[in-house]
């Protein structure tokens, strides 16, 4: 059997990536305590950027580079990421493309593509069930269509990416579902000082607004009802009085599983200033040995 390694990627890949980017915010110098609040800190400017990318895709729309209604249910569906990469599939497609012959079997139609370098490629298509087979194997390696299958798609009179090449990783909503381990623990949080309960609402929270946006965005009475409705609860929640937040010194408290002692004992060593102090030894010069003693 074929698993599909579309996004998935190497060990060694993972980890430079991550040392890439958590070395701008940690060094092996650290205290415990340190690191951690820096480590915090690294994954809530991650999540950040997260959503500033996240409310640009779901809020903007790229520029079209043709007039092929593929190329426009990809704006509709994929992250501006992920449509860019297809876009140049669509115009490879378009332009860099040709087609040399095309035999049916059934429902099997196998279509053999050239590009302008002259090396075939030779796509098998169920015109029945809308699943292709391309030679280059490009959905099976990144998850996204190559340019030979967008051909036939077309040839075929194909409007939209069939539902089974819509991988979810790649979709605008793929963020608005939880997460979870095999052991069933959710994965997402804005932060560890949340109790697993908080987590999950949270978490819920977010979805649920995000999924009720994307859906109300495209109708201006529904968006009138949501803004509505967001309106009401936010003055509600801040009439209802203040709440309990836990504070940073809380947090380390709960994290060290101990108290901050109200009185310090044991203070840091005075720095003694050294330089210039003493006299400096002078190397000891070896005396030439004579002539006859060499």
């Amino acid at each position: 059997m074929e698993f599909s390694l579309g996004g998935i990627l190497r060990t060694t890949s993972r980890s430079e990536s991550e040392n890439a980017f958590f070395r701008h915010f940690t060094n092996r110098k650290l205290a415990l305590i340190e690191f951690w609040v820096r480590f915090e800190t690294t994954l809530e400017e991650q999540r950040q950027k997260e959503l500033q990318e996240d409310n640009s895709t779901l809020h903007t729309l790229p520029i079209l580079q043709t007039c092929w209604g593929i190329e426009a249910h990809a704006r509709e569906v994929y992250t501006h990421n992920i449509f860019v990469a297809f876009q140049r599939e669509v115009v490879a497609a378009r332009d860099h493309r040709h087609v040399k012959t095309i035999e049916q079997v059934g429902d099997i139609r196998t279509t053999s593509i050239a590009d302008l370098s002259g090396r075939i490629r030779v796509v098998c298509y169920n015109t029945n069930t809308k699943v292709a087979q391309c030679t280059c194997r490009m959905f099976e390696s990144l998850g996204i269509l190559c340019s030979h299958i967008i051909v036939v798609l077309k040839n075929d009179g194909c409007n939209e990416i069939p539902s089974q090449y819509v991988l979810h990783r790649w979709t605008k909503m793929a963020a608005r579902h939880l997460s979870y381990d095999a052991n069933g623990n959710e994965l997402e949080g804005s932060s560890t000082s949340l109790s697993p309960t908080m987590k999950k609402l949270y978490s819920e929270t977010c979805s649920q607004f995000s999924s009720a946006l994307h859906e109300a965005k495209h109708c201006e009475d529904k968006m009138k009802y949501f803004h509505k409705v967001i309106t009401d609860a936010l003055a509600h929640l801040r009439h209802t009085g203040p709440f309990d937040e836990q504070s940073k010194v809380q947090e380390f408290e709960s994290f060290i599983g101990t108290t901050f002692p109200s009185i310090i004992k044991i203070h840091p060593p005075d720095v003694a200033n050294t330089k210039g102090s003493g006299k400096r030894l002078k190397r000891v010069q070896r005396r030439p040995l004579a002539k006859g003693k060499r």
